[in-house]
């Protein structure tokens, strides 16, 4: 069977929203933003069979395209990337989240090569910014990004936002999806479905605005 079967992907949301990794209520993000919904894949570590899952879904992707290492961000993506390591016997490196004062003081932990490509993995994107600070330390040690590839898009913006920059960006899935299949399954009422639209649109659409206004300024930097 196909690993992107339509049923396969709904069994999984739907037992992401079981254990509630996908969860529903009042939160405050990095951003500061308050959000209807939270996902926090960093529960999968608990779920064994729920990580060989997503991490199976992850590997149909990421095997599309040549790369000969993973790197997991930390640190919710580290125990998914190294899931998809063991079972497919694949190179995991990781980022420090500091840089070490002793020993040989490094960013990056495990055994590399200049121009070797990378596929960075994450949980969530939401407005891709902090995507980046995976990705400049892998360029600064010689390493190039092949792909960047998450298990949920948010819906703010952040695939495009990181594809802007002139990177191949990924979701396996996204909020809109999430909610249909929650939704159809009756797990949210019709109220938290509007809720949570409207939330995307609204974020989704501040992000363009900061987007525009970025670009308009380096635009005018160069004239």
């Amino acid at each position: 069977m196909n690993i992107f079967d339509s049923k396969m992907k709904e069994k999984m949301i739907l037992d992401l929203h079981e254990v509630h990794i996908i969860d529903f209520g009042k939160f405050k993000l990095k951003s500061d933003i308050i959000s209807p919904y939270y996902i926090d894949l960093r529960l999968l570590v608990t779920f064994p069979h729920l990580l060989e899952l997503v991490s199976d879904v992850l590997w149909e992707k990421i095997r599309l395209k040549p790369f000969d290492l993973i790197a997991g961000v930390p640190y919710a993506a580290l125990p998914i990337a190294t899931a998809i390591s063991l079972r497919y016997n694949r190179p995991l490196i990781f980022m420090r989240k500091e840089k070490k004062d002793y020993g040989k003081g490094k960013m990056i932990e495990g055994i590399y090569h200049k121009g070797q490509y990378v596929v960075v993995i994450d949980d969530v994107i939401s407005d891709g910014a902090s995507k980046f600070e995976t990705i400049k330390p892998i360029e600064e040690v010689g390493l190039e990004v092949s792909q960047v590839i998450v298990v949920l898009d948010r819906g703010q913006g952040g695939v495009q936002t990181v594809k802007n920059k002139g990177y191949h960006c990924t979701a396996i899935t996204n909020m809109e999806e999430v909610l249909e299949v929650l939704y159809k399954h009756g797990r949210i009422n019709y109220e938290q479905l509007m809720e949570c639209q409207k939330f995307i649109i609204k974020t989704s659409t501040n992000t363009e605005m900061k987007n525009t206004k970025s670009s308009q300024k380096i635009k005018h930097a160069v004239r």
